[in-house]
């Protein structure tokens, strides 16, 4: 846990309950009345030189349940300590082997769901739902652009790692029917293992990547003036 996360998380509870913090204070001696000042106050503050104790954080939990604000009354331990917890729950492992998303992005896409800080899940529906599956081939495409540039860049670059980010079928096509003088190059480096022109080739990634870049943009503005 971060002390300084930890400490926005509070302030904007604060916030949220419309109070200072003496009447936090106040509050939470209502649940627990042995917490004193100093430890609220570091707590906001980011000041602890150790971690709040779980009754510490319980306290400042019941105080947001029982608020009449529906946003705090979703407060949990996990969520003011940000715990990253490595292991798959088992849900979280049968969507990911549906649609292959990683546990830390189903757990990105929780956050954003979360009402205290984000209630995004009706604009993300809406983005998703509407992304044509040729954005996400078209981002790969850029990625592939992008690795090409990073490793020819580098004073020794691995000639077998130019070819193998170049070695995709589907990249590959897409070359050949739009941009023929790019697929040309990486087949003679295929066959040949060298590279005459890095510079060159360099420049070309550029204007392929940028490409790239603009069909993801014109995807994006459709759906903006599509909404």
């Amino acid at each position: 846990m971060n002390n300084d996360e930890l400490a926005y998380k509070l302030k904007y509870i604060l916030h949220e309950l419309g109070m200072n913090r003496t009447e936090l204070l106040n509050a939470c001696k209502t649940f627990n009345p042995s917490i004193s000042k100093p430890t609220i106050l570091n707590a906001i503050n980011g000041k602890n030189v150790v971690a709040p104790t779980i009754e510490t954080l319980s306290t400042i939990i019941k105080v947001c349940q029982t608020s009449n604000n529906e946003k705090l009354k979703n407060i949990s331990y996990d969520f003011l300590l940000n715990d990253n917890i490595q292991e798959i729950e088992a849900n979280t492992a049968q969507v990911y082997q549906e649609i292959g998303i990683s546990d830390e992005v189903i757990n990105k896409l929780k956050q954003y769901n979360h009402p205290l800080y984000y209630n995004y899940n009706n604009i993300i529906n809406y983005y998703l739902y509407h992304l044509p599956a040729n954005y996400f081939k078209y981002m790969e495409f850029l990625k592939f652009g992008c690795d090409i540039i990073h490793e020819l860049k580098k004073e020794e670059y691995d000639i077998k790692k130019v070819i193998k980010f170049f070695d995709n079928d589907s990249y590959l096509e897409y070359l050949e029917r739009n941009f023929k003088n790019i697929y040309d190059i990486y087949i003679n480096i295929k066959n040949k293992k060298e590279i005459k022109d890095k510079s060159s080739l360099i420049d070309l990634i550029k204007i392929l990547n940028s490409h790239f870049k603009y069909l993801l943009l014109d995807i994006n503005k459709k759906i903006y003036d599509a909404m």
